[in-house]
């Protein structure tokens, strides 16, 4: 049996990142402004009265910090790294910059060699995101998407090079619809709320070309790793172009703790993936 390629293995593990969060789980984790959007009538989906009021909460804003994550099967083969900064190059007090990079390490490296960045800019005022750009290279091509987050739409564009060839090739499309999510404005919205026992949060998440409905509920308090966490459910469905839902087979559920503390960082995520068990586990957090 053929592995499967490295390529759709850690998109997944990083587009569980940008739910969290993140988003950015890789993360994720990781739209437009935060507004109501006026839509024809027939084109309102059935599942927008589902999602949760994009006012920030009242949590404390995350402070400049980096987070160091291991990727994993199981939690005991070692499949790569990922390592988020919040406030980095480029913030102002009006934009919050995020970057996120990792790569494959171990005998995943061995077998597909994989490495990513991605910076996200990230409007402060109401956690609406307005840029993501991530480079990824694996043993086959190099991809660079760009994701625009403007009113009442998401424009992408997504450049690819195959390594055989040199060549690239274009792809253009657009999602209308708002408000929308990345996977650092996701995270960000998340441990900004209440999430006190039985809340939940749905949102609509844009992290790299394909839209995805978010559905999150607290399930209580925990210890996980020696810390106190807040336990969450994460579920996913895709969007399509024309707003229907469609299931997400590729990841079955997903469970997500966040530190219970002003800082309200993902301490692990646990994917239940077409692959088997992911973890994304916290190794090292350094406060700027």
């Amino acid at each position: 049996m053929t592995p499967p390629r490295n390529k759709n293995l850690n998109k997944e593990i990083i587009l569980c990142v940008s739910v969290i969060v993140m988003k950015s789980l890789l993360a994720l984790s990781f739209a437009s402004i935060f507004c109501a959007t006026i839509l024809p009538l027939q084109a309102i989906p059935s599942w927008a009265s589902q999602l949760t009021n994009a006012k920030p909460g009242a949590h404390p804003a995350i402070t400049p910090q980096k987070l160091l994550y291991q990727l994993s099967w199981r939690g005991q083969v070692q499949a790569g790294v990922v390592e988020f900064y919040f406030g980095s190059k480029g913030t102002t007090p009006q934009v919050l910059q995020a970057t996120c990079e990792g790569k494959s390490l171990g005998i995943a490296a061995g077998l597909f060699p994989y490495r990513f960045d991605m910076q996200g800019k990230i409007q402060r005022s109401n956690l609406a995101p307005l840029l993501m750009h991530c480079n990824e290279t694996d043993a086959e091509e190099t991809q660079v998407t760009t994701v625009t987050y403007k009113p009442g739409k998401v424009d992408v564009t997504e450049i690819s090079r195959p390594h055989s060839t040199g060549k690239d090739t274009t792809d253009n499309k657009t999602f209308s619809y708002a408000p929308v999510f990345d996977a650092f404005s996701s995270m960000l919205f998340i441990r900004s709320q209440p999430l006190n026992q039985g809340d939940r949060i749905v949102q609509v998440i844009h992290p790299f070309k394909t839209p995805y409905l978010a559905k999150i509920e607290v399930l209580g308090r925990e210890n996980i790793n020696g810390q106190a966490a807040i336990k969450m459910s994460i579920e996913l469905t895709k969007i399509t172009s024309s707003l229907a839902l469609k299931p997400y087979k590729k990841m079955k559920t997903a469970t997500l703790w966040i530190s219970d503390d002003t800082h309200r960082i993902p301490l692990e995520m646990r994917v239940a993936a077409f692959i088997g068990d992911v973890r994304m586990t916290l190794q090292k957090q350094e406060v700027l």
